[in-house]
């Protein structure tokens, strides 16, 4: 995704033989894509994040045929039909009832279209000459959708998975409670909210990464925000909050992405989570292994990377390897998740496995055998 003012998605073929890439297109979302503020307002003056303008993780994601990205300029969502492995359509776009949207999440299957598809596998359409056509039923997909501006917020919507339509839940905005953010829209880039995701029993995860929209930044606290999910209709509120706070020694430790391993413990990754670490510490980046995510997370195993401003991170299940990719130090770690019967270790393989100038996010391969690192510092 450009994230221009002309948004675009960029599509790629990939050769299943040896994993290379080839650019096909360019799609419009018909939105436009901005930028977070370097400036807290309160005489934090940062240069604005250029080389990942959204600070976040998720910002374009794929559920069944269908491709989402977030338009943050424009406030609203695109959703795309993928036709084929290089190429997609634009559906339509939709608002994302906030300001500044950042990360997408989806969770599959979890509604369906009718009662008669709970029970049937097909449901009938009538037709002229009184024929009765079967037709599959779709599992309705449930999406949440993150905005970063003013307060933070969240909002859900159902997803339908043939004709990737977004269908808003009939609920008002869920507020983060950032805090009097100034500024509001773009917010501050190193406080603002990074991801959102479910869980696998299906509640929702966000981090954010100083609370309070960074006012009193360098410190303050960021969280692991956990909210139960209503399994009847896929709403929330804040009464079904649980709040974890997530602390360097000097401030924040800056809790940026998360994953899940097969076991559905949470991965998270701190930008600073080191020891003795805090915003702007060089070589603190950390990452920590978090159990009964949806209920009392407890963080039961950790290791450092050793390396600047780590902020990404995915899971094999293939191989029990976890991934960071180290924005500031320009480079990828790999860590070994070992499973002990009921106990699980975390040890760093290599701090850096590759080097790579100025990494963000990644992603594997459906096969997990190629692993793909988006770098802002090559052009």
């Amino acid at each position: 995704m450009t994230n221009q003012p002309i948004n675009e998605i960029l599509v790629y073929s990939r050769n299943t033989c040896n994993g290379a890439l080839a650019f096909e297109t360019a799609v419009a979302t018909n939105g436009t894509g901005s930028i977070l503020s370097g400036s807290n307002g309160d005489g934090v003056d940062l240069p604005a994040p250029i080389d990942d303008p959204l600070a976040s993780t998720g910002s374009i994601i794929t559920a069944s045929d269908c491709l989402l990205a977030v338009n943050a300029g424009s406030d609203d969502i695109s959703t795309f039909h993928i036709v084929s492995p290089a190429e997609i359509e634009l559906v339509d776009t939709y608002s994302s009832d906030g300001d500044f949207p950042v990360s997408l999440a989806e969770r599959e299957g979890m509604f369906h279209l009718s009662l008669e598809c709970i029970y049937l596998s097909c449901y009938r359409v009538h037709v002229p000459n009184s024929l009765i056509v079967c037709v599959p039923c779709y599992p309705i997909g449930l999406v949440y959708v993150l905005n970063a501006g003013e307060n933070g917020s969240m909002q859900g919507f159902h997803l339908t998975p043939e004709t990737c339509e977004l269908t808003p839940i009939d609920q008002d905005p869920i507020e983060l409670d950032q805090g009097n953010v100034t500024p509001s829209d773009p917010a501050f880039f190193p406080a603002s909210p990074a991801q959102i995701g479910f869980t696998p029993e299906g509640n929702i995860v966000v981090t954010i990464k100083v609370n309070g929209g960074g006012q009193n930044f360098p410190s303050g606290e960021g969280s692991l925000n956990v909210y139960s999910i209503n399994p009847e209709n896929g709403t929330t509120t804040n009464e079904f909050l649980t709040q974890t706070n997530v602390n360097g020694t000097s401030g924040s430790s800056v809790p940026f992405s998360f994953d899940f391993d097969d076991k559905g413990n949470l991965l998270l990754v701190e930008a600073f989570g080191a020891s003795g670490g805090g915003p702007g510490h060089p070589n603190a980046g950390a990452v920590s292994v978090n159990a009964d995510i949806d209920s009392a997370p407890m963080d039961v195993t950790a290791d450092n990377t050793t390396q600047t401003t780590s902020c990404w991170i995915i899971y094999n299940p293939k191989n029990s390897c976890v991934y960071t990719t180290n924005n500031g130090g320009s480079s990828i770690s790999a860590f070994l998740l070992k499973k002990k019967k009921k106990k699980v270790e975390l040890e760093l393989i290599d701090a850096v496995a590759a080097t790579l100038n100025n990494p963000l996010d990644m992603a594997l391969s459906h096969d997990y055998k190629y692993l793909y690192a988006l770098a802002s510092g090559h052009h």
